[in-house]
């Protein structure tokens, strides 16, 4: 994705005209009292993974969600918690995948992002090798987002996968594109919204730490009515270009400065 680009604001439509009833009231000049929102002036809503060093979880902290623990999902906009999940998702289209390369955590580093820009195929984006053998971790971390809908609460989000949870990505990305059946009929290339999904969450160890991640299940072909809301959705992003807002992302996972594993995480 290009630096600097405005998210755009198709991503506050909740409910497409033609794909689902509206409200008389609702359903004639639309977006009255909002002209002077411009795209600069907004940023899509991100699901978000609470990990142990979110200060979402710390009691006291300014930032804090009532009841939610590390593993929980969260809408980092609304302060919505939808627990562990799992939670139903339609993918209305993938963002593409970018990398950012961000300053150390304090004590070590200011915190926040060095570049906002850094090519996919960037050396700084590959594991390494020091001088005593030992395998050092890429400087920036690759995101794979995509723009869901989520049915249950009637609310358009932005997810991004990173680290660990890249191999769900793959795993969803290879799912997003694989034929499907409909009526005892191949779709070669399915729409990505055809699918409906299981976003949950689940505790990992790895190199002594535990964390949390996500986990993917297929639920089946998404009903009808739901495709047509995503493709309108999908319809009215033409030309547009949709930026996830990770400027609170410390590297591995967003993380307290006095986290004790925030140099240290298994990513």
């Amino acid at each position: 994705m290009t630096k600097n680009t405005e998210p755009t604001k198709a991503m506050t439509v909740t409910e497409p005209a033609g794909a689902l009833a509206l409200p008389t009231d609702l359903a004639g000049a639309q977006g009255q009292g909002t002209e002077g929102i411009g795209r600069k002036d907004i940023r899509p809503p991100r699901l978000v993974l609470a990990q142990s060093g979110h200060p979402q979880t710390k009691k006291g902290n300014p930032k804090t969600i009532d009841g939610l623990h590390e593993g929980d999902l969260f809408n980092d906009l609304t302060r919505q918690n939808y627990g562990a999940g799992p939670i139903d998702v339609v993918i209305v289209k993938f963002l593409g995948k970018r990398a950012i390369e961000f300053y150390p955590m304090p004590p070590n580093g200011p915190g926040g992002i060095r570049d906002f820009q850094v090519p996919i195929d960037d050396p700084r984006t590959k594991f390494t090798t020091d001088a005593d053998g030992k395998t050092v971790k890429p400087k920036a971390t690759v995101f794979f987002e995509y723009l869901a809908w989520l049915p249950a609460s009637q609310e358009m989000v932005a997810v991004s996968m990173k680290n660990t949870q890249t191999k769900v990505a793959k795993d969803l990305n290879t799912l997003l594109t694989y034929p499907l059946v409909i009526d005892k009929k191949v779709v070669a290339h399915p729409q990505a919204w055809a699918r409906t999904f299981s976003l949950g969450t689940a505790m990992e160890t790895r190199n002594g730490y535990t964390f949390a991640n996500f986990t993917l299940t297929p639920k089946g072909i998404t009903d009808p009515e739901l495709r047509e809301l995503a493709q309108t959705i999908f319809e009215s992003l033409a030309g547009k270009t949709v930026v996830v807002d990770v400027t609170d992302e410390g590297g591995a996972e967003t993380v307290e400065a006095d986290a004790p594993h925030a140099e240290k995480v298994p990513f």
